[in-house]
C-alpha cells in the first residue's frame, strides 16, 4: 500500500468514526500514519492495530517489541498490543480511548483546534518528548495528500 493509499483507506476510516465521536479526523489520520509508519509497521500489519493500542477488554491481543522514551533513555520492551478485526474498528477504538479517559478530558475540550488537539493528546498518548512535534508535521502532510 502506497502513502496516498493509505491516507484515502485511513481518511474513510476517520471520517466515519469521527461522526460519532466528534474527534478531529485528519488528526486521526495523520496520527494513524505516524504511529503505524503509513500502514507498513509490523503492528498495523499484522493486528490492523495503527496506534500501538496496548491489549485491553475485549480484543485479541499480540504481543510485540516496541520502543518507550524515559528520562534518560529510549529503550525496547514487550508490550502486548490490542488487535483489530478492522481499521474502522480500531479507530473507533482509540476515539472511545480518548472520549472517555479523564486524562484526555482537556483533549476534548480542543477538538476544535487541531494543534490544541494535538498538544493535549500528545501529553498522555506517547512517550515520545517530541510527539506533538512530529505529529504535526505528518499532518501537514495528510493535509496535502487529501488536496
Amino acid at each position: 500500500m502506497t502513502k496516498h493509499e493509505f491516507v484515502q483507506q485511513a481518511y474513510r476510516a476517520a471520517s466515519q468514526s469521527s461522526k460519532r465521536s466528534g474527534m478531529p479526523a485528519m488528526v486521526t489520520v495523520a496520527q494513524a500514519a505516524l504511529e503505524s509508519n503509513w500502514g507498513q509497521s509490523k503492528l498495523s500489519r499484522e493486528a490492523r492495530n495503527y496506534f500501538g493500542i496496548k491489549a485491553h477488554g475485549k480484543h485479541d491481543l499480540v504481543q510485540m517489541s516496541t520502543k518507550e522514551c524515559t528520562k534518560d533513555a529510549t529503550v525496547v520492551i514487550k508490550a502486548e498490543f490490542a488487535k483489530y478485526d478492522s481499521m474502522l474498528d480500531c479507530f473507533e477504538c482509540r476515539d472511545g480511548i480518548l472520549g472517555r479517559g479523564t486524562v484526555y478530558a482537556s483533549a476534548r475540550e480542543s477538538c476544535a483546534d487541531e494543534a490544541d488537539f494535538i498538544r493535549e493528546i500528545a501529553k498522555h498518548w506517547a512517550t515520545d518528548p517530541k510527539y506533538a512535534e512530529k505529529l504535526s508535521a505528518v499532518l501537514a502532510v495528510v493535509k496535502g495528500m487529501l488536496k
